[in-house]
């Protein structure tokens, strides 16, 4: 069926579809960053200001809080925009 044949109620449905499937894949993603997190690990990620690394501090279902390195700001963050940093010893 072409899309300028369906009706109004159709056209409603398929758009309830697609949307349901949008938010199940971005769900998806989040998870599958989310699972690369932990508390006290440190990440970079692109700020307002530039490039910025901080410390992870809380982990929410689809956010993560970030303690900025300088110890005062703190940045809630998509899990999927977060670049965990690996320890160098």
């Amino acid at each position: 069926m072409r899309i300028e044949d369906m009706s109004i109620d159709q056209l409603l449905e398929l758009n309830r579809v697609i949307c349901r499937r949008i938010d199940e894949l971005q769900d998806r993603e989040i998870l599958q960053a989310l699972s690369q997190l932990r508390v006290g690990q440190k990440v970079s990620f692109e700020a307002q200001e530039g490039p910025t690394m901080g410390i992870v501090t809380k982990i929410n279902r689809k956010t993560v809080i970030v303690l900025g390195e300088d110890g005062r700001k703190q940045y809630k963050i998509s899990p999927g925009l977060l670049r965990p940093l690996r320890d160098v010893r």
